[in-house]
């Protein structure tokens, strides 16, 4: 049961939900109207709810436009009876109308596909200096083990030198004291930071005033910034938290640890100790993640 809960749990926050939920839409909606007799019509319906259902669920970060026209458009055909012809002037007019929404949700796959092509890290041709860690609890971790936590994990494989910032309990305000103590060129910022912000409840417009701050703190000077993208749940916040990581990185040059990757982690066996901080073997995956993002295509 957990591993399905886990599994259940890693398909909503890493956003992969989304692509499932709209395939489900297009099945639903786009069936052959031969199939659209009342036998079979609340399949179909229970399809298309479905699909909505998850598509919300992965919280992914598309504006609320392509989000109102690609679910509301189907959720609003459902509630319409189908006849038994097809042949009624309502329903021609209808059918008409399917090839727009197939082409609003391929439009919304699309372009979370390329926002994850785009914003993804790259590795970088030759390995930096140093490099430098701002997080919360994930990356100080809440117990005396500096030795087992995955930037000095980092620091073994990629033989670089790395300083850890993270402080427990960091939010996108306190993170500016963490930014401030840096002052290398040319090397690389890891950001894991909006977890708590996001868990506290605080203000949309606070957390996005705090992370411009620190990413204007960060920037420039010849550093290479990377960002966790955070897995979200469908709670309060989630949706303006993930927009503003994305609107961020796009403004600011910063490349994103996918959440899919990260929430892989949060949610395999073993990798946390309540749900939540990081195991020894959390921090393992962990700094496996870091790595290989650093040495892939090299």
């Amino acid at each position: 049961m957990n591993s399905l809960i886990q599994s259940v749990a890693y398909f909503i926050a890493s956003g992969d939900a989304f692509f499932a939920g709209a395939l489900l839409i297009v099945v639903g909606h786009a069936a052959p109207w031969r199939f659209r007799q009342r036998r079979g019509a609340k399949w179909l319906r229970l399809l298309t709810v479905l699909g909505v259902v998850l598509s919300m669920a992965a919280v992914v970060p598309l504006p609320l436009w392509l989000y109102a026209l690609c679910l509301g458009l189907p959720m609003a055909w459902i509630n319409l009876p189908f006849a038994n012809s097809a042949t009624t002037w309502r329903y021609q007019q209808l059918r008409r109308l399917q090839p727009l929404v197939e082409l609003l949700l391929l439009s919304a796959v699309g372009w979370e596909l390329l926002d994850r092509t785009a914003l993804s890290v790259v590795a970088p041709d030759d390995l930096p200096s140093e490099i430098h860690v701002i997080g919360d609890s994930l990356s100080a971790g809440i117990a005396d083990e500096r030795e087992f936590l995955w930037p000095s994990l980092v620091s073994k494989r990629l033989n670089v030198f790395v300083v850890n910032h993270a402080q427990p309990g960091a939010t996108t305000e306190s993170a500016k004291k963490q930014a401030d103590q840096i002052t290398c060129n040319n090397c690389w910022i890891l950001i894991e930071v909006g977890g708590n912000d996001l868990l506290s409840g605080r203000d949309a417009a606070l957390i996005e005033r705090d992370f411009e701050l620190l990413l204007t703190t960060l920037a420039g000077r010849g550093r290479t910034i990377v960002m966790f993208e955070l897995p979200v749940a469908p709670i309060p916040g989630a949706y303006d938290l993930a927009r503003l990581q994305r609107r961020l990185a796009k403004q600011f040059g910063v490349k994103l640890i996918l959440r899919r990757s990260f929430a892989k982690i949060l949610f395999s066996d073993g990798s946390t100790i309540d749900g939540l901080h990081l195991s020894h073997i959390g921090h393992q995956r962990m700094a496996e993640l870091v790595s290989d993002a650093f040495l892939s295509h090299r």
